[in-house]
């Protein structure tokens, strides 16, 4: 796995139009809306230029795993432009395989899954599915479809999701804008969904940070959790996953992560 810088607008698409120049590579996993863990929806020029990428490997693909289509935790409508009709466009429709699934709307491991596909792709797809399972799990399906009715039915639920993990990110960013920011130590999306805040502490002091934390009885993410094979080159990267604790635990994880961060970053600090 090759690690593909972020920006503002999605993955750095001048680095991804050089590596496809490589037989060798032969797809590229995104996740388009609220990226994780940085929370960035691909900008519109982002999404055409993968539809218009021309791969030098022929069964090369673009894994377009919408996992947080509908996860909004502002009443702001961040818009996606469509893949596949971006694709028809290039006749590139045999580049993208779509799939979302309601693991992270109802219950992890008890999600229903979709996929979209152009009609070679699930073709392909459908032959080797039916020696994989036996039959899928109709009954949760049906569960599903009762619980939500509707497309109307899923958002008002997702409304709720929201109403719990706003007043938590909210918690997170400022914590870190009043505790870490000032002192130029810190760097952050403010995401408008998803399930993650993204925190860049100072160069060489993620894994430290991490340590001293759970050292302190607050537990985090592995340090460069995201990245290919969990190596982040900067050592700076720690995603904050917020949703659990309760909003009182949570303000005092903060405290200690604040805490920590400072320390570590002086530590760095002195050694230079």
């Amino acid at each position: 796995m090759i690690t593909v810088p972020m920006t503002e607008n999605g993955p750095d698409m001048d680095v991804v139009e050089e590596l496809i120049k490589d037989e060798s590579v032969k797809g590229i996993w995104c996740v388009p809306k609220y990226s994780n863990p940085q929370g960035i929806t691909y900008s519109d020029e982002t999404v055409k230029r993968f539809a218009k990428l021309q791969p030098a490997a022929k069964d090369f693909k673009i894994m377009w795993d919408n996992a947080y289509v509908i996860h909004d935790l502002t009443d702001e409508e961040v818009p996606l432009l469509n893949i596949f009709e971006e694709c028809e466009k290039t006749g590139n429709i045999d580049l993208p395989i779509e799939f979302c699934s309601t693991s992270k709307i109802t219950f992890p491991g008890s999600g229903v899954a979709a996929m979209a596909a152009s009609k070679n792709n699930m073709d392909i797809i459908k032959n080797k599915y039916k020696y994989q399972t036996i039959g899928f799990d109709k009954i949760n399906m049906l569960r599903h479809v009762r619980f939500f009715g509707d497309l109307d039915g899923m958002k008002a639920h997702m409304k709720k999701h929201k109403d719990i993990l706003k007043p938590r990110f909210d918690l997170v960013v400022n914590k870190l804008k009043e505790e870490l920011k000032p002192y130029g130590i810190v760097s952050y999306e403010e995401p408008k969904g998803g399930y993650f805040v993204s925190v860049d502490v100072m160069d060489g002091t993620a894994k430290k940070v991490v340590a001293m934390c759970k050292d302190a009885g607050v537990i985090l993410t592995g340090a460069g959790a995201t990245y290919p094979y969990g190596k982040d080159p900067k050592d700076s990267n720690i995603r904050v996953a917020p949703t659990a604790p309760s909003v009182e635990d949570l303000s005092k994880a903060m405290d200690v992560f604040t805490v920590c961060a400072k320390l570590c970053a002086v530590e760095r600090l002195l050694e230079m």
